[in-house]
């Protein structure tokens, strides 16, 4: 859902296609209000243990609406500890991967090309893969606690549709109702913020440390999806 790109931003658009967006963004809420509640729209299925996802809501002035990208402290916690673990491992082995292009090879039946490239492992990194190294690393690092995270927000104004969000946010996880508190406080100001706590956690409290994704589904299609989880 975020869009920025080199075309005309949001915030430099003639009002009446500002407007034309804030009505394609207030149509999105109100069709998913049933499910979600009425004070924003995501296409990020929210199963109860969401890390982040891509939400619109709308300000009280419009045409200005918001297209922001929510993460939680424990989410953006895990991301900087395996920035750290990567930055860590390439200081003791620097890259001598191929690049992605020179992997392939094209299949003479099909044309189709395929990567099946083995990772490669380092004598420097105890013989691991880079990953299986990094993967090793992050309980040490996420128990030394070195790495801060703060709950704040920033505004960008360089998208293409609606002004640009982006905001960590201290829950445990991105529900209904934790997105909708959020909302409410930005809304009290729509100003930047950052908080004076800085935050760290355990390694056990922000697992799963695997790489997270979010399942694409209109809200009103959620009912169903979820029906069919549960059915024997």
């Amino acid at each position: 859902m975020r869009k920025r790109s080199r075309w005309t931003h949001f915030v430099d658009l003639p009002r009446h296609r500002q407007k034309d967006q804030f009505i394609r963004a207030r149509n999105q809420i109100r069709r998913a209000a049933p499910v979600l509640g009425g004070r924003f729209y995501t296409q990020d299925y929210l199963h109860g243990e969401n890390g982040w996802a891509d939400i619109l809501f709308l300000s009280p002035r419009p045409p200005l609406f918001y297209n922001a990208t929510l993460r939680t402290t424990r989410y953006d916690y895990r991301e900087k500890v395996d920035e750290l673990a990567w930055e860590a491992s390439l200081q003791l082995a620097p890259g001598r991967e191929p690049d992605f292009l020179s992997r392939g090879r094209r299949d003479p039946k099909t044309k189709h090309w395929i990567y099946d490239y083995e990772p490669l492992r380092y004598p420097e990194l105890d013989g691991l893969t880079r990953r299986e190294w990094i993967e090793r690393a992050l309980p040490r690092l996420a128990e030394a606690r070195t790495v801060q995270v703060f709950e704040c927000w920033t505004l960008h104004g360089d998208y293409a549709f609606g002004m640009g969000l982006e905001a960590v946010i201290d829950v445990p996880f991105l529900t209904i109702e934790a997105v909708a508190g959020f909302i409410a406080r930005f809304l009290a100001t729509e100003t930047g913020y950052r908080s004076d706590t800085p935050l760290s956690y355990g390694y056990e409290e922000v697992a799963p440390w695997s790489l997270e994704s979010n399942a694409l589904l209109e809200p009103w299609d959620w009912p169903e999806a979820r029906k069919g989880r549960d059915s024997p």
